[in-house]
């Protein structure tokens, strides 16, 4: 959501509104370019994780498995940073906005929730978070196959949100994004 905000008050998004360029496409290439930073992150983790003794109970596809697992997640959250930046009138604003998306996915669906009470548990299942904690759990924990019906629902769902929030992003650009 920062570097969206930036753009925009370095004044490159008007000038970029000045091209043929459609809203869907420039929320597109944001995502990907910041997916790909996401995923650069995950490999990062999963080859620090590795190096400090960790080993997965899966094969090498339950480790691909999670990777595009998590891959869906990390574009469901750059399009929750896209919505952030896309009502946010400055960087710092930006970041708090990021905020009001990061908690919830934090707290409620990872791990965290365990302390949690039994409401906020079921709270969580509200977030795509929940779903993607459960299939890396089921994936690499309990060396779940990747064709079971758990992991299938958490792809699924976890992808549904991801579509969701990226269309909201365009709709949002769309209407309120023009500088």
């Amino acid at each position: 959501s920062q570097s969206l905000v930036f753009e925009r008050e370095k004044g490159l998004l008007r000038r970029i509104r000045t091209t043929p360029t459609s809203s869907s496409e420039f929320i597109a290439s944001q995502a990907v370019s910041n997916m790909v930073i996401a995923m650069l992150q995950v490999a990062i983790v999963f080859i620090i994780a590795t190096l400090v003794g960790y080993r997965p109970l899966g094969d090498a596809t339950s480790f691909a498995s999670a990777f595009i697992v998590l891959s869906i997640f990390s574009l469901c959250c750059v399009g929750f940073g896209l919505i952030a930046a896309t009502l946010a009138k400055s960087s710092g604003a930006a970041t708090g906005i990021s905020f009001i998306f990061i908690m919830p996915l934090m707290f409620l669906g990872t791990f965290v929730s365990v302390g949690l009470s039994a409401i906020a548990k079921e709270a969580g299942k509200f977030v795509p978070s929940y779903y993607v904690t459960d299939a890396l759990t089921s994936l690499l924990l309990r060396g779940a196959p990747v064709t079971s019906p758990t992991i299938l629902l958490d792809i699924l769902v976890v992808t549904i949100y991801s579509m969701i929030v990226l269309m909201l992003g365009i709709v949002l650009y769309g209407k309120y994004g023009k500088t």
